[in-house]
């Protein structure tokens, strides 16, 4: 293992830009989790050290490239993860918060020493803000990529280092960035925007089409004191005295607001709506994104940016009741038949019906009580709801409530009934709990078995789906992760003699789920 430096209290190893090389050399040999951690330490000691402002600046500068490399690496470690984290994701999580709030900090105190005991460093206003604006930023998308909700210090932040800028007359004034260049204007309004997309409701594939739709386009975007958009109801601003991101200005009721131009974008989104007919959105720059994901999303950042009203077709109602909530297709598979899961055992190899004697497996416990114990993962308070979802949250989730995005999940509802549907909506709050957009498959589900043909493999529990309302859609089957291949024949068993059936189309996909279309054979 490399050796690093001690993260003693007060070993302040950046006391100078020679010191900050130095320092830099020893922990390059270091594994990404010990550079972070000594960063941390390091960043934490300089600012109480009472270093110069403009010795500070050069040492910050020098160290922001490893820190951003080391940041990086990590996030890979809890983007995405199942929420709440374990022990270890959240540990991980939050050190990396905790560095990039410490590097944010670090720039935005040298505003202080332009005003007291280096007023050379207003020569470098730009920098310094850039620099604390982006850190604040990526504060904010490591929350976003975890599923967690922005804390309002750090949109405080945000709004307090812009308005500085603005003071400072330094706004646009470009700043390195990379092989180009950037200002605090673009900055800003580049993390607004990425606020206002809803990431609670994208997957980590959609957030990446936004950043690549907002670095494309967020030069086409302006902030101006003055209201841009006649309509209320359709402008877009931000209250510099807040805790919070771009609203609707009906919404709003500071004086302290900016409001966003955004009429160049919107051009730019109808363009690509038009062009996703006919080209990949690889080829227009937004990645290798489905075209009818990327289609949704188009929609819903004109809806969210532009157009306020048009993305949601169903009302919703105020409610507040108890469901109970399961996560695996065993524990649905249950609740709808009511009964423990018994695999029909035809074709199977001696072992293996030696090892379903009884329906247990030599190796864990029998599949009734498998079932009985993954039956529910929560009980959630239902808040609010329509035809098409609800939006529930849980309070205090356990350690066995692990959600992620685009996951299926089953409803109990207080009659009993199991309803099937998708997260499409999740974040936990600052105070732990966990709010979780639910959107229903409407359609009738049955429960069944099902297992790869001419494979000793036993039967596994699925679902069958049927074409939904008016049966204008294909019906689907749901099996476990990794089940689904072209054309692959499954044999199929719903109390009638096992039948044949060819997998079609993967519909869509999950953590914990595979749906397809398929036709019998």
């Amino acid at each position: 293992m490399a050796t690093v430096l001690s993260a003693t209290p007060g070993l302040l190893k950046i006391a100078d830009l020679a010191g900050t090389k130095s320092f830099l050399a020893q922990i390059a040999a270091a594994l990404p989790a010990q550079r972070q951690a000594q960063l941390l330490t390091q960043l934490k000691l300089l600012v109480d050290a009472g270093v110069p402002g403009g010795e500070r600046l050069r040492i910050l500068e020098t160290l922001r490239d490893t820190t951003l490399e080391a940041q990086h690496t990590r996030s890979r470690e809890y983007w995405g993860r199942p929420v709440p984290f374990d022990a270890d994701t959240r540990e991980i999580f939050e050190r990396s918060i905790a560095l990039w709030r410490a590097l944010a900090d670090a720039y935005e105190s040298l505003i202080a020493d332009m005003a007291d005991a280096a007023p050379e460093l207003a020569e470098h206003a730009e920098v310094v803000c850039y620099r604390a604006l982006r850190c604040t930023g990526f504060a904010m998308t490591a929350h976003n990529r975890a599923y967690h909700a922005v804390p309002g210090a750090l949109w405080e932040q945000l709004h307090r280092l812009y308005a500085f800028a603005e003071s400072a007359e330094v706004t646009d004034t470009p700043v390195a960035e990379g092989e180009g260049r950037s200002t605090v204007n673009l900055a800003y309004l580049q993390i607004v925007l990425a606020q206002r997309a809803n990431p609670d409701s994208l997957s980590l594939l959609q957030m990446s089409a936004v950043d690549r739709v907002l670095a494309q386009w967020v030069s086409l975007g302006k902030l101006s004191a003055a209201p841009v958009v006649a309509d209320r109801e359709k402008a877009l601003a931000v209250d510099l005295g807040s805790a919070q991101g771009a609203r609707r200005p009906k919404n709003l009721s500071g004086d302290n607001l900016r409001y966003l131009d955004l009429e160049k974008i919107g051009v730019q989104l109808r363009q690509t709506a038009i062009a996703l007919k006919t080209q990949s959105p690889d080829k227009l720059g937004l990645g290798l994104i489905p075209r009818e994901i990327c289609e949704k999303l188009i929609l819903s950042l004109h809806t969210e940016w532009l157009v306020p009203g048009t993305g949601r077709g169903d009302d919703r109602k105020t409610t507040a009741f108890n469901v109970l909530m399961s996560s695996t297709i065993a524990a649905m598979h249950y609740n709808i038949c009511g009964k423990p899961f018994a695999p029909p055992d035809a074709g199977l190899s001696s072992r293996a019906r030696f090892e379903m004697a009884g329906f247990e497996r030599v190796d864990g416990p029998s599949v009734g009580e498998a079932s009985a114990r993954s039956r529910t993962l929560e009980t959630w308070i239902v808040v609010n709801q329509s035809p098409s979802g609800i939006l529930g949250k849980c309070n205090n989730p356990s350690s066995d409530a692990r959600l992620t995005h685009n996951q299926l999940l089953g409803l109990v509802a207080p009659n009993g009934k199991t309803f099937i549907g998708l997260a499409q909506r999740l974040l936990v709050a600052t105070d732990g709990s966990i709010w979780l957009g639910f959107q229903l498959l409407r359609t009738k589900a049955q429960a069944v078995a099902a297992r790869v043909s001419n494979n000793d493999t036993p039967y596994d529990r699925a679902l069958l789906l049927d074409g939904g309302p008016g049966n204008n859609e294909s019906p689907t089957i749901l099996v476990s992760p990794g089940t689904y291949g072209p054309s692959r024949i499954l044999d199929l068993h719903d109390g009638q003699p096992p039948r044949p059936i060819r997998l079609t189309a993967l519909v869509d996909s999950g953590s914990n789920f595979e749906r397809a279309t398929y036709t019998a054979v």
